[in-house]
């Protein structure tokens, strides 16, 4: 069966391509569907361009959604975030 989870995340600091790759390999590394989303603006984390392009957006003090997508939505959301702290 399929779930969606979310996690509100805030920016504590500029993103950097290094942290936009790291988002993405453990995005290619779940099970699930890994999305970004801020003010109606969604991409796929499986894209490093969509990833910049979407990090070139946020300033410190902004947040945004993780919102993961599968059978193993919760679980993967918890490994996203917990990889990919900030």
């Amino acid at each position: 069966m399929k779930q969606i989870c979310s996690k509100k995340v805030k920016v504590t600091a500029k993103y950097t391509v290094n942290k936009a790759l790291e988002i993405m390999q453990a995005a290619k590394s779940i099970n699930s569907q890994l999305f970004l989303s801020k003010n109606g603006h969604t991409v796929q984390a499986s894209g490093l361009s969509q990833l910049v392009s979407f990090f070139l957006t946020l300033k410190e003090g902004d947040s945004f959604l993780y919102i993961v997508e599968g059978a193993d939505a919760e679980s993967a959301l918890n490994v996203i975030t917990k990889d990919t702290a900030f």
